[in-house]
């Protein structure tokens, strides 16, 4: 949990700084959250992590918007993960499929969430950073989208280790 608090922080000294863009560090978290807990807790991940960007400078959107964009995103996220058979054979894609998905919903869900509020016209929400190429927007979506599908193939596979019993029987004594 506490990788959700520190997101946000890491978001605006490394990332948002940097020339060529990068991925959102607060929705990845939220969903490697969600694939790893589950929908309740990717619900509060989510909402943690979205009071903390909301309060972190430079905050200039409603405070609640990102925490009502991203609890959305953690619980959907882990319902996906719960739904379907678990990640074996032919579902094996799966994981990278709803990592993938959930980190193109919080981001796109972001951007729609501040026009609708009025924080930003659309041009701007989609323009980025003022000081950010014109495709800043199409970048961060893509660096996320990729990163979120990796997230989703590690959740899995930690996942699947912890669900698979241990060689070693219970000791007796």
């Amino acid at each position: 949990m506490l990788m959700v608090l520190l997101a946000p922080l890491a978001q605006v000294l490394l990332v948002n700084r940097s020339p060529w863009g990068g991925p959102d560090l607060v929705v990845l978290a939220v969903v490697w959250l969600a694939l790893a807990r589950g929908p309740v807790w990717g619900c509060v991940a989510g909402l943690v992590a979205g009071l903390a960007a909301d309060v972190t400078p430079p905050a200039d959107g409603t405070v609640g918007r990102t925490a009502l964009v991203l609890s959305v995103t953690g619980l959907l996220v882990g319902r996906l993960r719960d739904s379907g058979r678990p990640y074996e054979g032919a579902s094996a894609a799966r994981p990278l499929l709803v990592g993938g998905l959930g980190a193109a919903l919080g981001t796109v869900l972001q951007v729609a969430a501040a026009v609708a509020l009025g924080d930003e016209p659309w041009r701007s929400a989609l323009a980025g950073p003022p000081v950010a190429p014109s495709s800043w927007a199409a970048l961060t979506l893509a660096w996320t989208v990729a990163l979120g599908a990796v997230v989703g193939a590690r959740a899995a596979r930690r996942r699947s280790s912890e669900s698979t019993p241990s060689p070693v029987g219970p000791r007796r004594v």
